[in-house]
């Protein structure tokens, strides 16, 4: 598996498929090192139809953040693609690969291994994968967004942000 440019394209939906897991599950033995772990999350990984983008966390141990990023940035990986990128201290790379002569677009989210950040989404993700009616719930919100006619990958994100606040409110109360 190799990593290759990165285009922006406009949000849309794609059903959720099985061969999202086989694909993240590719890039996370590219990716993981001895020091750097890898977990996948977002729609793709917890079964919800949605842009098709495969979300990874980057896990790197406190104070280690240069081996993460450098690492992706020796496997292809680009400066994050967006009108307002993260902060250079929890940076978002991105690529694209092919698989089975599709492309998909990969976000891999730098992030400290036992942050907060990193259990929630861990737990956001698992939350996802236990409850069909809440996924039910979040891939109907997400088309409601896209009847909308956002178009805009930004745009599309800060819109569908109210129903993950939700969950996760759940989550810790």
């Amino acid at each position: 598996m190799k990593i290759v440019k990165y285009e922006k394209v406009p949000a849309g939906f794609k059903p959720w498929t099985c061969i999202y897991l086989l694909v993240a599950r590719e890039l996370i033995q590219l990716i993981q090192t001895e020091d750097i772990d890898v977990m996948h999350f977002g729609s793709t990984s917890a079964k919800v139809g949605g842009k098709g983008i495969i979300d990874l966390s980057v896990l790197y141990e406190k104070g280690k953040i240069d081996l993460a990023i450098n690492r992706l940035k020796s496997l292809g990986f680009q400066d994050q693609i967006a009108a307002k990128p993260f902060p250079p201290e929890r940076p978002r790379k991105d690529g694209a690969v092919i698989f089975e002569g599709e492309k998909y677009l990969v976000h891999a989210h730098v992030i400290e291994k036992g942050s907060e950040e990193h259990a929630r989404q861990k737990d956001y993700r698992d939350y996802l994968l236990s409850n069909p009616s809440a996924r039910k719930e979040y891939e109907l919100s997400k088309k409601a967004i896209l009847e909308q006619g956002v178009k805009e990958q930004d745009a599309y994100g800060k819109l569908k942000s109210p129903f993950v606040k939700s969950v996760l409110k759940k989550l810790k109360a």
